[in-house]
Formats: C-alpha cells, sequence, structure tokens
C-alpha cells in the first residue's frame, strides 16, 4: 500500500480509503467502542516516528479494524517504525501481512477477509466472493496467507454481541425441504472429498455455493428456518476451505474459513463456530505458524467446552497440542495432548454433531502422531500412527496420511527399511488423490529417504512418484 501511494503506511491506508482524518477517527470510534480517539490523535500516529506518538499495539489493532478490507496490525507498520520499536514489538509486526493492494482496497470486489459486524453485510460480502471465484480462475491466486489475518475475526467471533435474527426478506420462500436439500448436496461432495481429494470436487462445491446457496441466502424465510439455513451454508463454506486447503490454495481457504465464521455468528452456532476456529488452527500449524494455531484451538476449545461437546474440545486441545510441537515445545505439547485424551474419554458416551462424525479414535491417534513426529520423537509417534490406521474405508486421503505418517515415524527411528515399505504404500494409495497435501506428505518422504536410494526398497517408492512429488 505504501509503495502504491507513496506514504508511509498508516497515512496510505486512509488515503486508499479516501478518507479525511475526521472520518478516520469516527471510524475507529464505531469499530472500537470505549476508545476515544481524536483527529489530533490520528494525525499524531501518521506522523510517527517523525515526532507524532508512537501508536501502541492496541492502537495498530484499533487501526485495523476501523480500515476493514483485510487490514492486519502488521500492514500498518514500515521498515522505519520497526527500528524505533522494541524486539517484543518487532516480533509482534515484523511478519508477513495481507497485501493491501487488495481489490477490496483498490476496487470493488472482496477480499473476504472482513468480519462485518452486520450479519447482512457479511452475507453479501460472502456471496460476492463465491461468484467470484466462479468467474475468475486466477482468484486470489496471487495473494498470500497471513496467519495473523485470522486474529482479528477470531476476537470478534467471541466477544461480539448476538448477531439479529437471521430473517430473509427475498421473495422466494424458503423452507425446511430447501435445507435438507443443501444437507445432501454437503453429504456427497464430502463423500468425494474424503475419497478422491479437494481437486476432484472444490469447483463443484464453489458453484453450489455461488447459485444454489447463494439463490437461498437472498430468499424469504422465518428465524429458526434462517438458523439452519446459515449453518448449513456455513458447512458447505467450510468444505470450500478445506478443499482450497487441501490443494494448496491457502489464501482462498482462509478467506473461506472467515466468511464460515461470520455466518456462524449469524446463525448463532456457537459449536459449528469452535470447529471453524479449529480449522484454522489446523491450516495455521501446516503453514507452521505455531503460535497463531495455539491461539486459535485455545479460542476453539473455550466455545466448545462451553458448548458442552467433549469431542469439540478434545479436537481444539489436539491442534493445540500440534501448535505447541510445531514451536517445538515439548511439555506444553504434552499437556495439550493429556488435556485432549481426557476430553475425548469423557465425550465417549455423549452425542456428537454429524458434521464431527470424522473425529474418532483414528483421527486422534493420527494427530497424537503427528504431534509427535514434529517434535522429532517418531519412537512415540509409531505405535498412534500404526493405531491411525484402524480407520473408516470410505476416507482414503485420511488414510495416505496416516501411511506417510507411519512412515516418517519408522525414518526417525533409523527403520528406514520399514520406512520405505511404508512409503510405497502411501505413493500407491496417492495415485487417485487430487490432494496438494498428500503430495507435500511424499515429497517430504522423497527427501527423507533420498540419501538411501541404493535400497531396492527406495528405489521403488521413487520410481512410483511423479517428477513434481519426487523433487
Amino acid at each position: 500500500m505504501a509503495d502504491r501511494f507513496g506514504l508511509r503506511p498508516r497515512l496510505a491506508w486512509r488515503y486508499a480509503l479516501d478518507w479525511p482524518q475526521w472520518r478516520l477517527a469516527q471510524e475507529f470510534r464505531v469499530a472500537n467502542p470505549g476508545l476515544a480517539v481524536t483527529e489530533s490523535r490520528i494525525s499524531e500516529w501518521e506522523n510517527w516516528p517523525f515526532g507524532g506518538t508512537k501508536p501502541t499495539p492496541e492502537a495498530l489493532a484499533g487501526l485495523a479494524v476501523a480500515f476493514g478490507h483485510g487490514c492486519v496490525p502488521a500492514d500498518l507498520v514500515d521498515a522505519l517504525d520497526l527500528t524505533h520499536l522494541s524486539r517484543a514489538e518487532q516480533a509482534l509486526f515484523a511478519r508477513p501481512a495481507v497485501s493491501a493492494t487488495s481489490p477490496a482496497v483498490v476496487g470493488n470486489a472482496t477480499n473476504g477477509l472482513d468480519f462485518h459486524p452486520d450479519w447482512a453485510l457479511s452475507l453479501g460480502e460472502a456471496m460476492t466472493m463465491w461468484q467470484q471465484d466462479v468467474n475468475r480462475r486466477d482468484f486470489l491466486l496471487g495473494a498470500g496467507f497471513s496467519a495473523s489475518a485470522y486474529t482479528i475475526p477470531a476476537f470478534r467471533w467471541l466477544t461480539a454481541p448476538p448477531s439479529a435474527d437471521p430473517v430473509g426478506t427475498g421473495t422466494r420462500v424458503v423452507g425446511t425441504p430447501d435445507v435438507e436439500l443443501v444437507h445432501q448436496m454437503l453429504r456427497a461432495f464430502r463423500e468425494v472429498d474424503n475419497r478422491f481429494g479437494g481437486g476432484q470436487v472444490r469447483d463443484a462445491v464453489v458453484r453450489f455455493l455461488s447459485t444454489d446457496v447463494a439463490a437461498l441466502l437472498q430468499g424469504r424465510y422465518d428465524r429458526a428456518v434462517g438458523s439452519r439455513l446459515l449453518s448449513v451454508a456455513v458447512q458447505v463454506t467450510q468444505l470450500a476451505a478445506w478443499t482450497s486447503y487441501d490443494i494448496g490454495r491457502h489464501a482462498t481457504a482462509q478467506r473461506y474459513l472467515t466468511q464460515a465464521l461470520r455466518m456462524a455468528a449469524a446463525a448463532d452456532d456457537r459449536p459449528l463456530g469452535a470447529e471453524i476456529l479449529a480449522a484454522m488452527s489446523h491450516q495455521a500449524a501446516y503453514l507452521r505458524h505455531g503460535m497463531e494455531a495455539v491461539d486459535l484451538a485455545r479460542a476453539a476449545e473455550r466455545a466448545a467446552t462451553d458448548s458442552g461437546i467433549g469431542a469439540l474440545a478434545a479436537e481444539a486441545a489436539v491442534l493445540e497440542a500440534q501448535g505447541h510441537a510445531v514451536l517445538a515445545d515439548q511439555a506444553a505439547s504434552a499437556v495439550a495432548l493429556d488435556r485432549a485424551e481426557r476430553a475425548f474419554d469423557k465425550a465417549e458416551n455423549t452425542a456428537t454433531p454429524q458434521w464431527l462424525g470424522y473425529f474418532d479414535h483414528s483421527y486422534l491417534a493420527a494427530k497424537f502422531g503427528q504431534c509427535f513426529t514434529a517434535l522429532g520423537r517418531g519412537d512415540l509417534a509409531l505405535p498412534f500412527a500404526q493405531r491411525s490406521l484402524d480407520m473408516d474405508g470410505a476416507y482414503a486421503r485420511g488414510r495416505q496420511f496416516n501411511l506417510a505418517l507411519l512412515a516418517r515415524a519408522h525414518h526417525q527411528m533409523g527403520e528406514v527399511e520399514q520406512a520405505a515399505e511404508v512409503a510405497v504404500d502411501a505413493a500407491k494409495a496417492a495415485v487417485e488423490l487430487k490432494s496438494e497435501r498428500s503430495r507435500d506428505y511424499l515429497r517430504d518422504l522423497a527427501s527423507r529417504l533420498a540419501p538411501h536410494a541404493g535400497l531396492t526398497t527406495v528405489q521403488e517408492f521413487m520410481s512410483l512418484l511423479s517428477p513434481a512429488q519426487a523433487s
């Protein structure tokens, strides 16, 4: 943004939105109730460090909320600012930020990272995003993922007051049969995703959102139907995020998850919102953003505990453990794993939402194994990786992931022959999958086994890989 307007970042964002200082002060007060900010203070923040007043981290967060359009605090400081900050503040803000030259700032499009207080406006943003995704094959391909961009949506979801009742005022009457039809389509899409990977079904899911689901959301319905409709729309939007994540389109996935979280708030579906926060944590950990993964998992666990769904609390706890493992904090990871195990044991005799049906003993074992391999403890990971393969055959992609996990555990224990044998099975299991995560796990195994290329089993594994998977 600063490059685009030739200005310091805080001033550049205000210019991009064509706001005078009084307008920014007004937007700041609206977005941050209870914080009195004047035009004079805005000017001081913009002038710093050439005079003026240094904006606190809280002030930068407040400005980011006021600007909206995917702005995060890290967007509002530049290299010169960083030289005047403490080391702790530098660590907080010197991280990749969402590009402020996104369409949401410079045009009429949306980048999907806003969490509007008004549920109807947020719904409009989500539907605009779906349509853009359908119409533009390059949708957000140039955008980057920023784990810190999840901070404001998560905070707003946890603290915002209840939304107005989700009542539709359109012309088409929407009822329970319409909602059930969306559920049926969702089940079909999930089955394809689990069996063949996100690349096989993502485009169909997005088209379904932009046509069928959008038409229903613009219809006429009462609060009861509206809540159920929004809840299932959240699940379809989450699946669009999940399939985008699975094929490596992380910026797109991030935006779908953000809009799914906003819709969950509008539906007043706290458990489903916790599941979306858990998905955000999952993505952050996969991309090695351990700190954000921990924070998002803790937010999910707080909501899950309030909802009384033990399996959801267990999922959140094990995702927190994974975030700690990414940060190489074995002690903190062990504490969270213990909490996950206890929550799961308590949940066995309680009802679990249909959308959480995948979270069973095998899934939990896989998560334990992933934590231990991330910590370099193949010896601890091995029994969990073996247990994870006792799973529902419908989850073909998950089975491939768990085979790769078992191979990593063997490799960390120095059992190269066994690692290569299991890696062969993992490569064969990936043949029908359209999944970048699957390819990523195979590339990791190829890198681990390359020094042992003289072994017959390693040669067999390498022969099964495509050039992209082998390098």
